[in-house]
């Protein structure tokens, strides 16, 4: 037996936090999902996916039993406007601070990582060619320490 990672629970926990929060309520909030129908009409969004993990890798020998990881989650923010290309990003300035705070208010996660801290992100914008909405999107890189212990 033993305490395996919850990484589902992780990315459910974030998920609550960020929903339960009034500075990111207001965004959709995608799990492990590319949100590509109807993604302009949601306004903001963000998307969340788990990128790596890696052993930390001076653990004491009598770790032998556990294992401490550094999870790697992304948290993407998309904001879109038909106003313009500042706007976009005015939305997307606003929704990316937002995020980065309420990710620093729970560096536990909930309880389900020993703690988290951020690790910075890409930053892009664009018009669609097609329907000429702006988008703005900022990537989040949060990093949680985790272990699995085998009993």
């Amino acid at each position: 037996m033993g305490t395996p990672v919850d990484y589902a629970g992780i990315r459910t926990q974030l998920k609550s936090l960020l929903n339960a929060d009034a500075r990111t309520s207001g965004a959709r909030i995608y799990i492990e999902e590319e949100p590509q129908i109807g993604l302009p009409d949601a306004g903001l969004a963000i998307a969340v996916f788990s990128l790596n993990r890696s052993a930390i890798a001076s653990q004491p020998a009598s770790f032998g039993r556990q294992t401490i990881y550094n999870l790697r989650t992304a948290l993407w923010t998309f904001c879109f406007s038909m106003e313009s290309h500042e706007k976009a990003c005015e939305l997307r300035d606003t929704l990316l601070g937002n995020l980065e705070l309420v990710l620093m208010e729970n560096r536990t996660i909930g309880g389900k990582v020993a703690s988290s801290w951020l690790d910075g992100g890409e930053i892009f914008s664009a018009r669609h060619p097609d329907t000429g909405i702006f988008v703005a999107a900022a990537e989040t890189v949060l990093v949680s320490e985790v272990r699995a212990i085998n009993t």
